[in-house]
């Protein structure tokens, strides 16, 4: 709305002036730290005195100057611009490109998702639907909990969206509105009281220990001309992420020592873990400058962002229908379970923070964990694994 001062008169309150038609519109021009400062405000109420909304104006141009006075700014903000400024201080990771592709389908259009692929039919109808339910355009300082459990109310009712898929919504807005708050931008986070209860997901793994052996003499076998992608599977076969197997970088190995360092965690600390042997000598072989990322393109020299194709085969070779890297993950731990091994280790194995996580598969250390997994590990496949002489 354009100011033209000479709509309003001044009242009795400094620094307040009243439209000359609309008693409800007030303009406040005041400084703050010797600026000048010019807003509008409306009083909402419509049965209001005139002595009242006079009161509720002043009331009103206080709390702004307190609020300038502790940091906050009178410039207000939309979530996409929110998100966008956000995003420019968040590393490159798989979890931020998700982050990405989530904000914009559900929530706001920030244009940083870059969907490359051309949308079917089905898509583009599924995409208009979100768009009715979208806030990226509203202020952030008037978004409250009922505009964000419409979202997931309409994503769990209309759409059949997965609980998982419904608790992306807070996973993303959350540390948004953190961020907004650390830098005076926004005084709460609405997300704050709204909880989504996901169902239990632990997939129990019945003969562990066989199918460990499996997978192992499956990557070995298959990959055994192909250091690069031995090494890549049999890092996800001893535990670790996808995001972090091809987030890490020959700076983080230390191949003298046998251990690494995962630098971009999920719960985003640093953890050091040994590096196991079978591992090792896949790394060894990788022809490579050892600099920057391990696990880069032969053909970009970027980071690989899909292991589809090779996983497929890998499945294939195995016989292992639902074979992914984290079914991985779950494989690992059972089959150490079914050797008596101690939940505090398998989960400082995983890299969980709280110990609690790892009743999904059934502060750690996770080096002390991983050496005492990998005794097991040995144990369990009697495998010897040297180098080439």
């Amino acid at each position: 709305m354009a100011i033209n001062a000479n709509d309003y008169i001044q009242t009795k309150e400094k620094n307040i002036k009243q439209h000359k038609k609309d008693k409800r519109l007030f303009l406040f021009d005041f400084r703050v730290d010797g600026k000048r400062h010019r807003k509008h405000f409306k009083v909402k109420a419509t049965n209001h005195s005139p002595r009242d909304n006079l009161k509720e104006a002043r009331l009103k141009l206080d709390s702004i100057k307190e609020d300038m006075q502790n940091g906050y700014t009178l410039n207000r903000l939309r979530l996409d611009d929110l998100f966008v400024t956000y995003m420019d201080t968040q590393p490159q990771t798989d979890w931020t490109h998700k982050k990405k592709h989530i904000y914009d389908l559900y929530i706001g259009d920030s244009g940083l998702s870059n969907i490359t692929k051309e949308p079917t039919a089905d898509l583009i109808a599924k995409r208009q639907a979100y768009n009715a339910d979208k806030i990226g355009h509203r202020y952030i300082d008037e978004i409250k909990p009922m505009h964000i459990q419409k979202i997931i109310s309409k994503m769990a009712n209309t759409h059949n969206l997965s609980p998982r898929s419904q608790k992306s919504i807070i996973e993303v807005l959350s540390p948004l509105f953190d961020y907004a708050i650390r830098n005076k931008m926004s005084k709460e986070n609405p997300t704050e009281f709204i909880k989504i209860k996901i169902p239990s997901q632990k997939k129990i793994v019945t003969n562990a220990t066989e199918l460990f052996k499996r997978v192992y003499l499956g990557i070995t076998d298959y990959y055994k001309d192909e250091p690069f992608f031995k090494a890549l599977f049999l890092f996800g076969f001893t535990g670790r992420r996808k995001s972090e197997i091809l987030n890490l970088k020959w700076e983080n190995l230390d191949l003298g020592g046998d251990y690494y360092w995962i630098e971009d965690t999920k719960n985003g600390e640093k953890q050091r873990y040994p590096l196991p042997a079978m591992v090792k000598v896949a790394l060894l072989e990788i022809k490579d400058t050892h600099k920057g990322l391990v696990f880069k393109s032969p053909i970009t020299g970027k980071a690989i962002v899909n292991i589809d194709r090779q996983m497929r085969k890998l499945r294939e070779h195995i016989g292992i229908d639902n074979l992914t890297l984290h079914y991985m993950r779950n494989i690992l731990v059972s089959a150490l379970a079914e050797q008596s091994t101690e939940a505090v280790t398998l989960s400082g194995i995983l890299g969980h923070k709280d110990i609690n996580t790892i009743n999904k598969y059934l502060s750690n250390s996770t080096m002390k964990s991983g050496l005492k997994g990998l005794e097991t590990i040995d144990t369990i496949l009697d495998v010897e694994v040297v180098g080439d002489e």
